[in-house]
């Protein structure tokens, strides 16, 4: 079992706020800042009550967990480093959410395939690789590529550097919304099963 430590995200919202999140130590696990957490979820709300969200390059999880806690019905996290995927099932595990969850080790870039014995449509996806991943084409196709994959999705969350434009159409679905957060800025895009797209 791998050493975790507190010092992870604090939940800002939800039945579980104020909870604060095992991370795993020396690793550099970028949680997203309270404040942006706080306004993307304000966003989401009226998509959120009942929703199915995939976090994808998981880390820690804490955006999936806070998904669940302000009334996400289900989460499935992605990640490829084993000790995140013991933080998220750890973290799931202290909050109670663990019934509502699927925790999987793998690739992000492999999500539809990851995800298909699931048989989930996803209402809301997080996107939040390195971001040094869209500065590489290929891989950057293969990230688009990955979310057009998982057929009916609703909402994408895409968080990037503020210097890194974003396409108005991606993966399927069409931007619907940005938010600039310092050097991070978070896109939405409207994915081919959310009311906004089109």
């Amino acid at each position: 079992m791998a050493r975790l430590e507190r010092g992870g995200a604090v939940l800002t919202g939800g039945a579980a706020r104020g909870a604060r999140l095992l991370t795993v130590p020396g690793r550099d696990i970028r949680p997203a800042l309270a404040r942006l957490r706080t306004s993307v979820f304000e966003v989401l709300r009226p998509r959120l009550e009942g929703a199915t969200v995939l976090d994808l390059f998981a880390g820690i999880g804490t955006m999936g967990i806070e998904a669940l806690s302000r009334g996400a019905e289900h989460a499935v996290f992605i990640d490829m480093d084993p000790r995140c995927v013991e933080a998220v099932r750890r973290n799931l595990a202290k909050l109670r959410f663990a019934d509502r969850a699927e925790v999987l080790l793998g690739d992000a870039l492999e999500a539809p395939t990851l995800a298909a014995p699931l048989a989930r449509r996803f209402d809301v996806i997080f996107v939040d690789p390195p971001y040094a991943l869209y500065d590489d084409p290929a891989s950057s196709a293969r990230l688009e590529k990955a979310v057009a994959g998982l057929k009916g999705w609703g909402d994408a969350v895409v968080e990037h550097r503020s210097m890194q434009a974003r396409p108005e159409t991606w993966a399927g679905g069409s931007l619907a919304d940005q938010r600039k957060y310092g050097g991070t800025t978070v896109t939405w895009y409207a994915g081919p099963g959310s009311p906004r797209h089109g």
